[in-house]
């Protein structure tokens, strides 16, 4: 009989509704905070200085409306601080719309998407992105 393993983490994330994401009420599993991933995109962006000038406002927009949102909030993993409130896919998916809306070349979509897929089954955002051939 095989003997199944749990984490502390993941029991204790599931059991406290007060570590759920502030947008999909599904538990933050992968506690990285908006500013520490809003760094992420900012230095892909880089990759794309025109892109830049039009989204890095909207992004700093993004990050503040998550920070006056936040209530309850878990440690982040890249930074320690207690910041993480919205989970990653809901992030990334935020981040690819914006772009989608700023109607941003196919190519740079499917560098993003590459980049900052947390999307990991396929069944959201980056389904879409696939049939409609950005990825």
């Amino acid at each position: 009989m095989a003997q199944q393993f749990s984490l502390g983490f993941e029991k204790e994330i599931t059991s406290n509704s007060d570590y759920n994401c502030i947008q999909c009420s599904e538990p933050v599993t992968n506690p990285i905070c908006h500013d520490c991933l809003g760094r992420g995109v900012e230095q892909w962006l880089n990759l794309y200085p025109n892109i830049k000038k039009a989204i890095r406002p909207k992004l700093k927009k993004y990050i503040r409306e998550v920070n006056n949102s936040a209530v309850t909030m878990l440690g982040c993993v890249s930074c320690g601080k207690k910041k993480a409130a919205l989970c990653p896919y809901c992030f990334s998916e935020g981040i690819f719309s914006l772009l989608k809306g700023n109607k941003v070349d196919k190519a740079v979509l499917g560098d993003f998407l590459s980049i900052f897929n947390f999307d990991l089954h396929r069944e959201g955002y980056i389904a879409d992105a696939i049939r409609e051939g950005l990825y």
